[in-house]
């Protein structure tokens, strides 16, 4: 008796190879392994690429014996981020089981390489990131300090590390936190705010010596973590995992702590990043301050709530101005800008998108976006140390760290390289908005390395 097969399974047949006759006995399809490749998904702009690459033709073990066919040509076409072909070549194995296309990008960006084979294996498709060379510094700095963790600088030219401050390789180090707990710190021009000991402290570098301006005794940040900070000459505002701070220099030099403000209302509020940071700041305006936060713990999303100074000067809620809702959880801030990702930081997961929002008119507005491909990894960061640009790299092949960035005139984001190679592990290299740096963390002997990023 004759059974007919259903129309899809039949096309499935043929795409592979197999006979699609009733007569002939039913192959059995092993796993798909889907289009990757072996090599890097990032590609340096200007160097000639070379992809080898799965086929992936869903091969098939007949029941009577017969081989599974395997495509015996193969077409590519490599398309630019503005949908411009890039000339491109391809060759199959001797076996047809994998396929290395060679193509020399000249445009920063995502591409899009299509392959197509024949007799079977149908149209594949994968994604490309030709990223820029590192436009900061070419030559690094290095401090006789254990690798920062929070790292910053004055206008001065004197170094902050995980509170230490150092202004050369030859000075002796002043410690502005006790040897087993680092004081936090925050710069804004020459002016360095330390939190730390129960006490706030206003510092100026003179360019010879850090000259104490004021200090104010505190109990209100208690032993809570510091998830945040934002800095002015002036004005120093702290988020911790359950109130937001501020703290003013008066006209008369004077520090100054108006009453805290809870900013988070009911229940916990949930966590991102490596740390499980609860919060973040952004500074909106001189008077507005926007806090970031997942709309709700677990949450695939974020949300960022004005507050403005009352009258007696503690920051309070913008009335009538709801939060205002953003995709994807936060990877990475900078000044006046927040990264976020939708879908998970690991890769191999599909539908995947790093978002970035800049400020427009006080409120967080996207400007950018960059979808990730399954082999492209986000390096989760300690974001409640400071301000940090997320950090891609590729799982296969060389990891090529690179630091995204706005496409002038375009709509996405792409990619510049990162210029050292130090090992990828978690916590070995940090990027800010002003710098790249790792090093040695050993408290004897310990190094930090340091490059200074391009200004915009």
């Amino acid at each position: 008796m004759k059974t007919s097969l259903p129309l899809t399974l039949a096309a499935v047949l043929a795409s592979v190879g197999c006979s699609a006759d009733d007569q002939a006995p039913l192959c059995t399809v092993s796993p798909a392994t889907g289009l990757f490749t072996r090599d890097p998904v990032v590609v340096p702009l200007g160097t000639a690429a070379s992809l080898r690459m799965d086929v992936a033709t869903l091969m098939l073990a007949c029941d009577n014996g017969s081989p599974a066919q395997a495509p015996d040509t193969a077409t590519a076409e490599v398309l630019d981020p503005e949908n411009h072909r890039v000339p491109a070549e391809v060759s199959l194995s001797d076996m047809g089981g994998e396929a290395t296309v060679s193509f020399t990008p000249t445009t920063v960006g995502r591409h899009h390489v299509l392959l197509s084979f024949a007799p079977v294996g149908g149209v594949r498709q994968l994604g490309v990131h030709v990223a820029g060379a590192w436009r900061g510094s070419p030559t690094p700095v290095t401090l006789p300090l254990p690798r920062c963790g929070q790292l910053d600088r004055t206008a001065r030219g004197l170094w902050l590390c995980d509170g230490v401050a150092v202004r050369g390789a030859e000075d002796r180090p002043l410690r502005l936190g006790t040897a087993t707990t680092p004081a936090d710190v925050a710069v804004s021009g020459n002016v360095v705010w330390v939190v730390g000991d129960g006490r706030v402290r206003r510092y100026v570098d003179t360019g010879t010596e850090l000259e104490l301006t004021d200090s104010l005794l505190t109990d209100a940040l208690g032993a809570r973590r510091l998830q945040a900070r934002l800095a002015s000459e002036n004005e120093l505002v702290v988020l911790d995992s359950e109130r937001l701070h501020r703290f003013v220099l008066t006209d008369a030099g004077v520090l100054t702590a108006p009453p805290s403000t809870p900013w988070w209302v009911t229940g916990a509020p949930g966590r991102f990043g490596r740390e499980q940071s609860t919060g973040l700041l952004v500074r909106a305006s001189a008077q507005r301050v926007l806090v970031v936060s997942l709309t709700q713990p677990g949450s695939p999303d974020s949300r960022a709530c004005p507050f403005e100074p009352s009258a007696e000067g503690s920051l309070l809620p913008v009335t009538g101005e709801p939060c205002a809702p953003l995709r994807g959880r936060p990877v990475g801030l900078e000044d006046g800008t927040l990264w976020t990702l939708l879908g998970s930081a690991q890769p191999l997961f599909p539908e995947r998108t790093l978002y970035r929002w800049t400020l427009q008119g006080g409120r967080l507005e996207q400007d950018g976006a960059l979808g990730l491909e399954l082999s492209l990894g986000v390096a989760e960061a300690f974001l409640h140390l400071g301000p940090t640009v997320p950090i891609l790299y590729s799982t296969t092949g060389e990891p090529r760290p690179s630091q995204p960035r706005r496409l002038s005139g375009q709509p996405v984001l792409g990619l510049e390289l990162l210029p050292t190679h130090f090992p990828l592990a978690e916590g070995s290299r940090d990027t800010s908005s002003r710098f790249h740096w790792g090093g040695d963390s050993r408290p004897l002997g310990g190094f930090t390395t340091v490059y200074e990023q391009a200004r915009p």
